[in-house]
């Protein structure tokens, strides 16, 4: 997780744990130093792992559509998953095409936190109302402004294996699985949005190259051999702790 739970605070005052994992170094780098100073034991160790992601159910979606430019959000219908400037993004981004949104994830909590979606949005609760994998085909991009700190967000492993280029906000494990202007948009504001979005939809080649390259990229970081490699680390660390 991006934060502290209580009871995780009482334990490391207590050094009731040996070694602490994360997804990511960004996290990883926020909350160690909080940890430390409840206790400074050089003996408790903090490690990163790379999880396996299999990516069989995400097949990449070739020749997408040219009559059309689909953006859409995928995530659980909490407010803290959603901008509030969500439709003023969707809303001024531009196309030569029609626009097409799609939101996976959607209800009145995100809704109170958004406002109504526009006429051409079209929203579902969950995955019973839509498929991940039917979102993906309908989607070009992925435009996810929010709120949130992600970890190390499984939806960006299924969209880069689909071949829907990311545009994501510019923090938390967003900045170590998307290389901005390679693989995916990183963005700082509501007119970073904008202009990424409509950059993907006036220029399909680039779109294309940059799906592609960051379903390699995803096959890097969630692959069964580096994570293989990741986890016989782990273990190493863990063979390694003093019995108490």
């Amino acid at each position: 997780m991006t934060w502290l739970f209580g009871r995780e605070k009482e334990a490391m005052r207590r050094g009731d744990i040996s070694l602490f994992l994360y997804q990511n170094s960004n996290v990883m780098g926020n909350v160690m130093p909080r940890l430390r100073a409840l206790n400074p034991d050089p003996a408790i160790r903090f490690m990163t792992f790379k999880p396996y992601f299999d990516a069989a159910d995400f097949p990449f979606v070739a020749g997408r559509s040219t009559d059309w430019f689909g953006a859409g959000h995928i995530s659980r219908q909490d407010e803290d998953k959603f901008s509030k400037d969500t439709w003023h993004i969707y809303e001024h981004f531009a196309s030569p095409v029609r626009k097409r949104g799609t939101f996976l994830g959607f209800d009145r909590r995100s809704e109170a936190k958004t406002g109504r979606p526009p006429d051409w949005v079209e929203t579902f609760h969950d995955q019973k109302s839509l498929s991940q994998q039917e979102f993906y085909r309908r989607c070009h991009i992925v435009l996810q402004p929010t709120d949130t700190t992600e970890n190390w967000p499984r939806v960006g492993f299924e969209a880069m294996a689909s071949g829907s280029v990311l545009v994501v906000d510019r923090r938390g494990g967003w900045e170590q699985m998307v290389e901005h202007g390679k693989t995916g948009w990183l963005c700082e504001c509501p007119g970073d949005f904008i202009t990424y979005a409509t950059k993907m939809a006036w220029e399909p080649h680039y779109r294309e190259d940059m799906a592609a390259a960051a379903r390699e990229r995803g096959m890097a970081l969630g692959g069964q051999e580096a994570s293989m490699e990741s986890w016989q680390e782990v273990f190493e660390a863990i063979s390694r702790i003093p019995d108490s």
